[in-house]
C-alpha cells in the first residue's frame, strides 16, 4: 500500500472506533454476570507472575464461542479473515473470554492477562488502533501485541522466571505503540 491508502485506512479505523467500542462495551456488559476474577480460579503459577491486584481486577468469562466485533459491517472489510477465525480467547479491556479448549488452561489465562496489561497501558481506543494497525501490517501471528503475548506465554509454559513482567510489558507496549503510530 502507498501512503495515501495508509492514510485512508487509518481514517476508516478512526471512524469505526466508536462503533467498535460500543460493541465491546455491550458485549462485556452482557456477560458481566458470568465474569469471574482470575484470583478466584485457583491457578498455582499465575500469582508468581502477576500481582494480586491484577488477578483480582482481571476477569474471565467462559463462553461457547469467542466473539469479535462485526468489523466488516462497520466499514472495515480488510478484517474479514480476523472475524472468521475461531479464537480460543480474546480480551476486551480487563475481561477476557475463553472458548471450551481454554476454559481451564492456565497458559491461556497468562496470555490473556498480558493483553489486559496492554489494554490498561494504552487505553481502549489506543489499544484498538495499535492492535488493528499491527494486524494490517503484520498479520495475526506477527502482530506486535500478539507476538509479545505469545513469546511471554512460551516463557511461562517453559517455567522460566520473567522478572518485572508488568514493567516489561508496559515498556514493550509503549515501544510498539510509538512504532505503529
Amino acid at each position: 500500500m502507498d501512503e495515501k491508502e495508509d492514510k485512508e485506512i487509518f481514517s476508516q479505523l478512526q471512524q469505526a472506533l466508536p462503533g467498535v467500542r460500543k460493541w465491546i462495551d455491550r458485549y462485556v456488559e452482557a456477560h458481566a454476570h458470568l465474569a469471574v476474577p482470575v484470583a478466584e480460579l485457583g491457578f498455582g503459577r499465575l500469582p508468581q507472575y502477576f500481582d494480586q491486584s491484577r488477578l483480582k481486577n482481571s476477569k474471565t468469562v467462559k463462553v461457547d464461542r469467542v466473539q469479535v466485533p462485526p468489523l466488516s459491517k462497520m466499514g472495515l472489510p480488510y478484517f474479514t479473515d480476523f472475524e472468521e477465525t475461531l479464537f480460543v480467547g480474546i480480551t476486551y479491556m480487563d475481561t477476557f473470554f475463553l472458548a471450551p479448549p481454554a476454559h481451564d488452561c492456565e497458559s491461556t489465562h497468562f496470555h490473556e492477562l498480558i493483553h489486559v496489561i496492554q489494554w490498561d497501558i494504552l487505553s481502549p481506543d489506543s489499544f484498538l488502533m495499535v492492535y488493528a494497525v499491527g494486524l494490517l501490517a503484520h498479520g495475526y501471528e506477527n502482530s506486535p501485541l500478539e507476538r509479545m503475548a505469545y513469546e511471554l506465554q512460551r516463557a511461562f509454559e517453559a517455567g522460566r522466571s520473567i522478572p518485572q513482567l508488568e514493567l516489561q510489558v508496559r515498556e514493550e507496549t509503549m515501544l510498539v505503540a510509538k512504532a505503529l503510530s
